[in-house]
C-alpha cells in the first residue's frame, strides 16, 4: 500500500536538529516548500555568540538554499514562517538539548517526530568534540525523544559506519566492531571516555611540561630573547593547548583504526547507532544513512552545495596540473545528491511515525547506479576541459592545461601530491637560500616573489594531500557496495518525494550540476581565497513580533481538519 506524505505530515509537528548544516538546510526547505499543512517545525538552534533570532535571521536572508522560499512567497514570506517555524534555543551539549523548561514541557506533548541531523562531519576532529557532538549529543537528543508523549526519531548517520569493510554493506546496525571483535557498545563510551581523562593528564604531567619548557627556553635564546618566567610560562601554556588538540585528534583515530574504522568520524557515528539501540529499546526510531552527500539533483536548484565535501578535492585536483588521482580504477565512490538523501528522510519518517519502519535505511547510489571512481576521474578532467577552453586565464591553461587528461592512479605514482610538493618546498628553498648572493637586486626581488609563490602552492598542495590521505580508505584501500533497498518497502504517491538514485544520468549531473555547483559555492571559500556568494532577496525576512512565542496550533483541531 502506497503512502502520501502529504497526508501523513499534515498537521504533524517535526523537532529538527542541525538545521543549519547542509542537508538539515535542505530539509527544512523542502519541508515548507512541499508540505504546507505540516503544523509545525521547531528549529534548535544555538546562539553562537549571536542572539539566535538574529543567526536565523542571517541564514533565511543570506543562504541561497532559500531562495526558492523568497521566490514563491516574496513580501508574504515572514508571515508564512511565522506559522510554522519557532526557533528553539538551544544545543545538544546537555541533558534537556539546553531548552528552556516550559518550551520543552511543550515539545513533549507536541512533538510527533524528531529530526537529528546534527552532528560533527571533520574526519579527525579533537576526540573529545567528536564525543560530545556525535554520542554525547545523540544520547542527549534520544534521551529527550524517550521522554516525549508520542514522539518518533530519525538519527541520520553515515554509510561509513561499515568500517574498513569490503563488499556488500547491509542496511542493519552491526553488533562487531569491523574487524571483527566484540563490542560492547556502553564499555566502548566508558573506554572512550578513559582515553580522554588519560590523554588529559598525559598532557599535564611533569615529563611534559619540562619537554615543552626546555624547547620554549631554546627557542627564546637562539631567537636573542630573555628566557623570563612570565614569557616562558605564557608559551608553554600556549603550546600545551595546542599539543593537547593534537594527541586527543591522535588518539581518536588510533582508536578507531585498532577496531577497524579508518576515522574518528566513522567510529563515533558507529558507537552512537550501537548505543541507541541498546539504551531506548522501545523507542521509535530509524537510523538514516546517506553515502557521499553531494551537490543537489534539482531541489532546492540544480548543482548547490555548501562548505565540505568528500568528493571536492578529488575534482579540484583534476583541474590542476597534478592529475593523478590516488583511486583503484573499478572502485566505487558512493556519490548521492543531497535531495535524494533528504527525500529518503521524509520518507523515513513517514514510516517511523506510522510504526512501520526498518531498522537502518541507507541512501547511497552503489546498489543501484553504480559510479567507479575511474569514470568519475574522467567526467572530471571533461568538466574541467570543457570549462578552461572558455574561461582559461591565458594561453597555457586554454591551450595546453584544457587538454590535460587526468587518471586514477597508485598513490605512490611518482607524480603524487606528495612528490610534486616536496620538489616545490626545495625550489622555494632554493630561491631563498640557494641562489647567489650576488646579483641584482631586481633579480633577488623576483626570487622572492616566486618563493611566496612556492610558499602558497606549498599550503594547498599540503591541503589537499591531507584531505586524499583521509578518503584513501574509500578511494583505493576497499570495495564497498552500500545496499539501498530499505525505502523502497514504503512506496510514495508523490512523485517528487520518491527515491530513485538509479534515473541518475551521471554524466549530465556530474558536468551540468555538481561541478559547475562546486565551482560556485564550495572552491571558493575551499581553495581559493574567496568569499563565498551569498543570496539577498528583494524583500528581506523578518521575525514577526512574538514569533518564536507562536502558540502551537492544537493536534485535536489539526486532525479533525484532516
Amino acid at each position: 500500500m502506497s503512502i502520501s506524505l502529504h497526508q501523513e505530515y499534515d498537521g504533524k509537528h517535526v523537532l529538527l536538529t542541525g538545521g543549519t548544516g547542509f542537508v538539515g538546510k535542505v530539509w527544512l526547505v523542502m519541508a515548507l516548500m512541499r508540505l504546507p499543512n505540516i503544523a509545525r517545525i521547531y528549529v534548535l538552534m544555538r546562539g553562537k555568540g549571536r542572539n539566535v533570532n538574529d543567526r536565523w535571521i542571517k541564514m533565511v536572508n543570506e543562504n541561497p538554499a532559500f531562495r526558492p522560499l523568497h521566490e514563491l512567497h516574496g513580501a508574504d514570506l515572514s508571515r508564512f514562517i511565522a506559522e510554522r517555524v519557532e526557533v528553539v534555543p538551544g544545543t545538544l551539549d546537555s541533558a534537556q538539548m539546553s531548552i528552556e523548561d516550559s518550551v520543552a514541557d511543550r515539545l513533549r506533548e507536541n512533538v510527533d517526530l524528531i529530526v537529528n541531523c546534527a552532528g560533527l562531519v571533520d574526519f579527525n576532529p579533537d576526540v573529545r568534540v567528536a564525543v560530545s557532538s556525535n554520542l554525547d549529543g545523540s544520547m542527549h537528543v534520544a534521551d529527550f525523544a524517550a521522554s516525549c508523549k508520542k514522539a518518533a526519531m530519525i538519527h541520520v548517520s553515515t554509510c561509513y559506519v561499515a568500517g574498513t569493510k569490503d563488499g556488500f554493506i547491509p542496511e542493519t546496525i552491526a553488533e562487531t566492531a569491523p574487524n571483527g571483535q566484540p563490542l560492547d557498545p556502553e564499555a566502548e563510551y566508558v573506554r572512550l571516555k578513559e582515553i580522554i581523562e588519560e590523554t588529559e593528564a598525559e598532557n599535564e604531567s611533569e615529563e611534559t611540561v619540562r619537554t615543552l619548557t626546555e624547547e620554549v627556553v631554546a627557542r627564546l635564546e637562539k631567537r636573542g630573547y630573555e628566557p623570563t618566567e612570565k614569557r616562558v610560562s605564557g608559551t608553554v601554556g600556549r603550546l600545551k593547548a595546542k599539543r593537547l588538540r593534537e594527541v586527543m585528534a591522535q588518539a581518536g583515530t588510533d582508536r578507531a583504526k585498532e577496531l577497524g574504522w579508518p576515522n574518528t568520524y566513522t567510529y563515533t557515528k558507529a558507537l552512537a547507532e550501537m548505543l541507541t539501540k541498546v539504551r531506548y529499546p522501545n523507542l521509535r526510531h530509524t537510523v538514516l544513512r546517506p553515502a557521499i552527500v553531494e551537490s543537489a539533483l534539482s531541489f532546492p536548484f540544480p548543482g548547490w552545495n555548501e562548505g565540505f565535501n568528500t568528493s571536492g578535492p578529488l575534482i579540484y585536483l583534476a583541474g590542476t596540473w597534478f592529475r593523478h588521482i590516488p583511486a583503484k580504477a573499478g572502485n566505487p565512490l558512493d556519490i548521492i545528491p543531497v535531495d535524494l538523501v533528504v527525500n529518503g528522510i521524509f520518507i523515513a519518517g513517514a514510516a517511523v511515525m506510522r510504526g512501520e519502519h526498518e531498522e537502518v535505511y541507507q541512501t547511497g547510489s552503489s546498489d543501484r547506479a553504480f559510479l567507479p571512481i575511474d569514470r568519475l576521474t574522467e567526467l572530471s578532467a571533461l568538466g574541467h576541459r570543457q570549462h578552461l577552453r572558455k574561461t582559461g586565464a591565458d594561453r597555457v591553461e586554454k591551450l595546453i592545461l584544457s587538454r590535460w587528461d587526468a587518471l586514477a592512479s597508485d598513490p605512490e605514482h611518482v607524480l603524487n601530491v606528495s612528490n610534486i610538493r616536496e620538489v616545490v618546498f626545495q625550489v622555494t628553498r632554493y630561491l631563498r637560500h640557494g641562489r647567489p648572493e650576488k646579483i641584482p637586486r631586481e633579480w633577488k626581488d623576483e626570487a622572492e616573489s616566486l618563493a611566496k609563490s612556492g610558499d602558497k602552492a606549498q599550503r594547498k598542495l599540503r591541503q589537499i594531500e591531507e584531505v586524499l590521505d583521509l578518503f584513501m580508505p574509500f578511494t583505493y584501500d576497499h570495495y564497498m557496495v552500500f545496499e539501498a533497498r530499505a525505502l523502497d518497502k514504503h512506496p510514495i504517491d508523490e512523485p517528487e518525494f520518491r527515491f530513485q538514485p538509479e534515473d541518475i544520468d551521471w554524466r549530465q549531473y556530474w558536468l551540468e550540476c555538481h561541478m559547475p555547483g562546486l565551482r560556485r559555492w564550495c572552491f571558493p571559500s575551499q581553495y581559493e581565497n574567496k568569499e563565498t556568494e551569498t543570496y539577498t532577496p528583494a524583500v528581506p525576512f523578518e521575525m514577526l513580533e512574538g514569533e518564536s512565542l507562536a502558540p502551537i496550533p492544537n493536534q485535536a483541531a489539526s486532525e479533525a481538519a484532516r
